[in-house]
């Protein structure tokens, strides 16, 4: 009885933290880490207004097509393990499912480049150089005066030159 009373507590608190993730709160209200992290961009990149609204609404577009690619492959385990349920294995249940999530993930590349472009296109040379760096490098350092080569133990180098 106590084990039941466990995992339908857990049940619970799973839907509330999946409910939580996709709140307003979370999806670019006042305080939420995507606001944070947009912010800390601009602010590293040096944005103006316009050029941050095109940033968040890229962001926000491939954002919105992350969230329809784990719906589709979410369907799409659902529909394979109902093939394997089936008497005999439904091999056309299959291939719909690996279509659909072929067809999310294509979606999904198709606005990766959109919205790249309409970054690229809004962002000066030296503003892309800095995003292109940190795109290649991650976070660490972005914004602390020292760029992003040759940092943190050396990393960034080519292994020639780490002797």
């Amino acid at each position: 009885m106590f084990g039941f009373f466990i995992g339908a507590l857990s049940l619970v608190g799973l839907i509330k933290v999946l409910k939580w993730g996709r709140s307003a709160r979370w999806q670019g209200g006042a305080g939420g880490p995507r606001r944070w992290m947009l912010r800390r961009l601009f602010q590293a990149l040096d944005t103006t207004p316009g050029q941050e609204k095109v940033l968040s609404d890229a962001f926000d577009a491939l954002r919105a097509k992350g969230f329809a690619v784990r719906d589709a492959f979410e369907k799409a385990r659902r529909d394979m393990a109902q093939a394997m349920r089936a008497e005999h294995f439904d091999g056309e249940a299959y291939a719909a499912a690996k279509d659909a999530q072929r067809s999310a993930v294509d979606a999904l590349e198709a606005q990766l480049k959109e919205s790249m472009q309409a970054v690229h296109e809004a962002l000066q040379p030296e503003q892309r150089k800095r995003l292109a760096d940190f795109m290649e490098y991650g976070p660490r350092g972005f914004g602390h005066g020292h760029g992003f080569h040759g940092m943190h133990h050396g990393c960034h180098r080519p292994a020639a030159v780490n002797l």
